[in-house]
């Protein structure tokens, strides 16, 4: 029985420690204040635009198209 509670816990370290790799762009782009400039260019909030650079959240089509813009400029 004691190995019941070792199952079904927290997900694995490995898995917490991977960056989210758009979030890694973002801040490549705006490296002071990322979430701001992002939430400025993709109509977000501040804090929705923290939620997809680290990951909470995936990108929806605004973000992406506010990176690529950026990108190509």
């Amino acid at each position: 029985m004691g190995e019941s509670g070792t199952r079904g816990g927290s997900p694995s370290k490995s898995f917490k420690e991977q960056p989210c790799k758009f979030g890694t762009v973002v801040r490549a782009l705006w490296p002071e204040k990322p979430a701001l400039n992002l939430a400025q260019r993709a109509g977000l909030t501040e804090r929705g635009a923290q939620y997809l650079i680290d990951g909470k959240r995936k990108p929806n089509a605004r973000a992406a198209h506010a990176v690529m813009g950026e990108i190509i400029s």
